[in-house]
């Protein structure tokens, strides 16, 4: 289960998918900057947050049908990941984090960790 929780209540979408050996979580962040964006990945579960620097809450909508702002998501993840593997891409708006899957019985390879947008792990 996910839940992701910011001041305003919205919550974004999350494909999680599984191909390749390794475990992938995709979800929009609209007017997210990789330098404002924390990914961390446990080996069950995964937590980002995202501070937008503009909300754009001063405009005059006429249909406003997704929002820029900041977000917070924890989710269990369906299977156990190595999070030394991982690695998080932000490119577009879209924030893609993935992590390789351990084989069949296997334990994670490192301690828990954290991994940035930029690919490189923190």
């Amino acid at each position: 289960m996910s839940s992701a929780i910011d001041h305003n209540g919205a919550t974004p979408p999350v494909n999680v998918y599984e191909g390749n050996g390794q475990l992938s979580v995709a979800m929009p962040l609209p007017g997210a900057h990789p330098d404002h964006v924390s990914v961390s990945v446990q080996t069950e579960r995964l937590e980002v947050t995202a501070e937008c620097k503009y909300p754009q809450e001063s405009q005059r909508y006429l249909r406003h049908d997704w929002r820029v702002g900041s977000w917070h998501l924890e989710m269990a993840l369906p299977r156990r990941v190595d999070p030394s593997g991982a690695r998080a891409t932000l490119s577009l708006g879209v924030l893609v984090g993935m992590a390789p899957i351990p084989e069949a019985g296997g334990a994670p390879s490192q301690p828990e960790g954290a991994a940035t947008p930029g690919g490189a792990r923190a």
